[in-house]
């Protein structure tokens, strides 16, 4: 069942603070394609979290790249999560919008002398170090302004997971973290650089869409283990970071299904800590956004080249990249049905010269008119974050209900 967003009398909308709204009253030009939030939806997926890990002391970080939209990020901040980031930029942007520097993770692999020092100065709560090399540049710069720096080593547990290999990212051939037989030699590093820098914590993310909760267990087995052994060499950690990597099964129009995964995954994190004095931290960001946000096209063109059928819209892998990016699957529908048209199979393209700009193959839906408006569900994560201006586009709109 959808409970971001709903029809009535056959047309797309959502419940918005004066009732149920149509999505064509939302879109502000109609020539723009346009994003459209249900923060309602954002809200309900962190007490899902909450409610499932409640007999933890637990922390939750959203993660920034997700969807880093200002209104987005002031919704978490409101709700009284923390934030896990990856860029400077976003770092600034979790600051402008409410987060304290306390309250913000710095997570990258590639972070430059200037993000270390800004991490420091601005108190991050905890510098997720990434590589030996990253160690002894943040011991260096401690030492040189003479302020403490909390770390946390992001250990690679070397877990294949089932999803795309382009957002595997817990795996030995992956660029990310530090390998588990490397931690010994972190811990040298840390004893020996006389500096100011603390271990605070642990952490490891194996990858993003992962719809079966296991590998996600089995990583965060992998870091109570490692919290034991450091507690035999004198660091008392603070907390454990399990990551984030809960998928959205895009597929289903069963939101309901969303929330039982993340009730599921608490459970079992639950069962695993209950013996853990910290805090265990999590860095969820796709399931607490992705069914937030619809993108919306207007229908340019109906094309057929006699060998099959198009629609052509405004919008597309510059707006959102994940279909061409990931070969990842959107629903999508008509803002509102006619029944006035038999169902088609038809490619949905978009405007850019590139042939990769399909957003869905072989849909079958009613035939559209040109200047109908069709959504494209379940936007809300690695969509507006990544879009960009190519052949010179404008960006999207966006709506925040």
């Amino acid at each position: 069942m959808r409970e971001s967003f709903s029809y009535k009398d056959n047309v797309l909308g959502v419940e918005a603070e004066k009732g149920w709204t149509s999505i064509l009253e939302l879109i502000p030009d109609s020539e723009v394609p346009t994003y459209v939030y249900n923060l309602k939806t954002i809200k309900s997926r962190i007490d899902a979290y909450k409610s499932s890990l409640s007999k933890l002391k637990t922390q939750i970080h959203y993660a920034v790249k997700s969807n880093g939209s200002a209104e987005v990020l002031k919704c978490f901040q409101s709700e009284g999560t923390c934030a896990d980031v990856v860029s400077q930029g976003e770092f600034k942007r979790a600051l402008d919008c409410g987060f304290k520097g306390s309250q913000i993770i710095f997570s990258g692999v590639a972070k430059s002398r200037k993000d270390i020092l800004f991490a420091i100065e601005n108190d991050a709560y905890q510098i997720n170090i990434e590589s030996l090399a990253e160690l002894r540049r943040v011991c260096e710069i401690s030492k040189s302004i003479d302020k403490e720096a909390r770390v946390g080593f992001r250990v690679n547990p070397d877990i294949p997971v089932d999803t795309h290999p382009y957002i595997t990212t817990g795996f030995r051939e992956n660029k990310f973290g530090i390998g588990l037989d490397q931690v010994r030699k972190a811990v040298k590093i840390l004893k020996e650089s006389e500096s100011l820098v603390k271990l605070t914590g642990i952490s490891a993310h194996i990858g993003s869409q992962i719809m079966d909760v296991d590998p996600l267990v089995d990583s965060a087995k992998a870091l109570k283990r490692l919290a034991k052994e450091l507690e035999g060499q004198g660091f008392k950690l603070e907390s454990i970071d399990v990551g984030g990597g809960v998928g959205v099964d895009y597929q289903s129009h069963d939101e309901s299904l969303d929330i039982q995964m993340i009730k599921n995954y608490g459970k079992k994190l639950e069962e695993l800590f209950s013996d853990f004095d910290g805090t265990i931290v999590l860095e969820p960001g796709r399931s607490l956004v992705g069914r937030s946000g619809i993108l919306i096209a207007k229908v340019e063109y109906i094309k057929n080249n006699g060998f099959k059928d198009f629609i052509i819209v405004n919008t597309g892998m510059h707006h959102l990249m994940r279909p061409s990016l990931y070969k990842a699957y959107h629903s999508i529908v008509p803002v509102r049905k006619t029944g006035e048209n038999l169902e088609k199979n038809f490619d949905i393209v978009g405007p850019i010269c590139e042939s990769s700009d399909v957003l869905g193959f072989d849909r079958v839906m009613e035939e559209p008119k040109e200047g109908d408006f069709l959504a494209i569900l379940d936007a809300g994560a690695y969509g507006m974050t990544m879009a960009n201006e190519y052949n010179l586009h404008k960006l999207p709109n966006e709506v925040f209900v």
